[in-house]
């Protein structure tokens, strides 16, 4: 497939010396689709470097602004860089502390139980203990109460003993007596026998 070119015939027009009036636009004389514009006197451009007078103050303002604003800038991200580095310090020692308090929280908790456990350890003990304590008290009681029968049993056995330790003495002498009389009996019945003979 062949392929096309198309040529386009520039031409470009010079500058007219200084002291030539300007010239209006005339049709070019091969008729050519491109027109060339008269090139009149050049306004004065200043020198690249230098700026017009009128417009250094705004340039001036716009040079301060934009400084102001790359020093605005500079420092934002400065004090964005130091909150986030104070946010991210404070979010580590959140996270630490969170931490040490979260095994703190549950050794409490362990020792909250064993506490619970021993609690309950000592209030069946002591329950135990109040039934023993029951059970001691009424058997006290029982015992109390025997040992006033026993009592009241020795009481009346002594007062029998007296009784029958006075009753013993008394036959004692009785018996003492009747010895002595019949030692005498018996002495005056030798006696008598010794008569006899």
């Amino acid at each position: 497939m062949a392929q096309s070119v198309v040529y386009a015939d520039l031409k470009f027009a010079t500058a007219p010396p200084q002291s030539a009036a300007a010239c209006p636009a005339a049709p070019s004389e091969d008729d050519s689709p491109y027109e060339n514009l008269p090139l009149g006197p050049v306004p004065a451009e200043p020198s690249p470097g230098r700026w017009p007078r009128h417009w250094r103050v705004p340039v001036g303002l716009l040079t301060a602004s934009l400084l102001l604003l790359l020093v605005v800038a500079v420092a934002l991200g400065a004090c964005y860089w130091q909150v986030t580095r104070s946010l991210r310090d404070a979010s580590q020692e959140h996270a630490a502390e969170q931490g040490r308090l979260s095994q703190e929280v549950s050794a409490r908790e362990r020792s909250l139980e064993q506490t619970r456990l021993e609690l309950s350890w000592a209030r069946a003990e002591l329950q135990r203990a109040w039934q023993e304590g029951n059970s001691s008290r009424l058997e006290l009681g029982s015992l109390e109460a025997e040992l006033r029968r026993v009592t009241d049993i020795l009481g009346k056995t002594e007062k029998e003993m007296q009784e029958v330790q006075g009753k013993l003495n008394s036959s004692e002498s009785t018996v003492s007596s009747l010895r002595a009389c019949v030692n005498t009996g018996t002495t005056i019945l030798q006696t008598a026998g010794y008569q006899q003979a």
